[in-house]
């Protein structure tokens, strides 16, 4: 629960930077643009922003629901690394490939 809390906390600055830049960027064009460009800056604004509130806030939600209150999906790291360390001895497709330049 922690890890959701902080991963949020951290992703919330940069991405509203970069999402707030760019819809303050779209609006004069979108206000003064013409014909084509209006309703394209108009879609990009609405996409940002709800592409936004999905990417911030729906994602950890959801993941808090199927992972940690329903246990949809579970997995031990002890578990994962001793399998791992199996595959890649055992020569699996998981193994990192290596290039023989």
């Amino acid at each position: 629960m922690e890890a959701v809390i902080d991963a949020g906390i951290i992703r919330l600055r940069p991405v509203m930077i970069a999402v707030g830049a760019t819809v303050l960027a779209l609006f004069p064009l979108a206000l003064h643009g013409g014909p084509l460009w209006q309703p394209m800056c108009y879609a990009q604004i609405g996409g940002l922003t709800v592409a936004t509130f999905i990417t911030l806030l729906m994602v950890p939600v959801f993941y808090s629901i199927f992972v940690l209150d329903l246990k949809f999906l579970t997995w031990d790291a002890k578990e994962q690394k001793r399998e791992g360390v199996a595959a890649v001895a055992a020569g699996s497709a998981t193994a990192p490939a290596t290039r023989g330049d």
